[in-house]
């Protein structure tokens, strides 16, 4: 099942199911599910679904299986009311992002369509934006961006991510799906914030005053994003963009919601 290419007027119609307490997470063996569903888990029933084996408690059902098994993924999506799309091919390199970002996403749009999910949110990345960013790092401009400013994205990974992003706006616009895209910053599992800015890891920002600041800026904790997530859920419009962090006290990303 995918979006048609065209969609002619009355071609895409969204009838919301009736509600229940069931979300599909995909990537559900990854870092950012394990922050986050525990919490959740005391309200909702969680449905898992990733290529790895889900050793995570909190579910009450989970699928090893791939996101290209388009039959086993519309029959969970047809029996849950959210789907939460964290899943990502990065670590395949381009194949998986095509894989993952692109086709998946288009795959679980159109399912959640068919089926009246209540609302789809997807896992963009600050990436999807991230060129102001760089030029940051350049000192060439102050670096703020909005979520109403059109994608910049900073490579392949941030360029999949705006794809995605495109993909919800249509799908929403087309059908009156109700879809939320959270520019997520960066999360850890057994690290605090201090410990990641005193590590070796990502290089690219350097060491120093600029790399405490930018994590500082980027970091977002389980619990932060449970609160979105709920929030998300509660919402009432069709259409809705946020970054999605720790840290709304800062100058460089608004974290206003765009919303229509």
């Amino acid at each position: 099942m995918d979006l048609p290419i065209e969609t002619p007027a009355g071609g895409l119609h969204w009838k919301p199911r009736r509600k229940g307490r069931r979300i599909l997470i995909t990537g559900a063996a990854g870092t950012v599910s394990s922050l986050i569903t525990e919490q959740l888990s005391q309200s909702y029933d969680l449905v898992g679904i990733d290529v790895a084996d889900i050793e995570n408690q909190d579910f009450a059902e989970t699928h090893q299986a791939d996101l290209n098994a388009e039959h086993l993924l519309d029959q969970l999506i047809k029996d849950v009311d959210y789907v939460l799309h964290l899943a990502t091919g990065a670590p395949d390199g381009k194949q998986g992002i095509y894989a993952t970002e692109m086709d998946a996403t288009n795959r679980i749009l159109a399912s959640a369509i068919s089926h009246g999910t209540r609302r789809v949110v997807l896992a963009s990345s600050n990436h999807a934006a991230g060129w102001p960013e760089r030029e940051f790092m350049a000192g060439t401009t102050d670096g703020h961006v909005q979520p109403s400013d059109l994608p910049r994205p900073d490579g392949l990974y941030g360029a999949a991510k705006a794809y995605m992003e495109a993909l919800g706006r249509f799908a929403s616009d087309a059908s009156g799906l109700p879809v939320s895209l959270l520019r997520i910053g960066t999360m850890r599992n057994n690290m605090t914030l201090q410990q990641l800015i005193d590590s070796d890891e990502m290089p690219h920002l350097g060491f120093g005053a600029f790399r405490a600041q930018r994590l500082q800026r980027t970091w977002l904790t389980g619990d932060d994003l449970v609160k979105i997530l709920l929030e998300e859920f509660a919402a009432k419009e069709p259409y809705r963009l946020r970054y999605a962090t720790s840290t709304p006290d800062q100058e460089q990303w608004d974290h206003t919601v765009y919303k229509r």
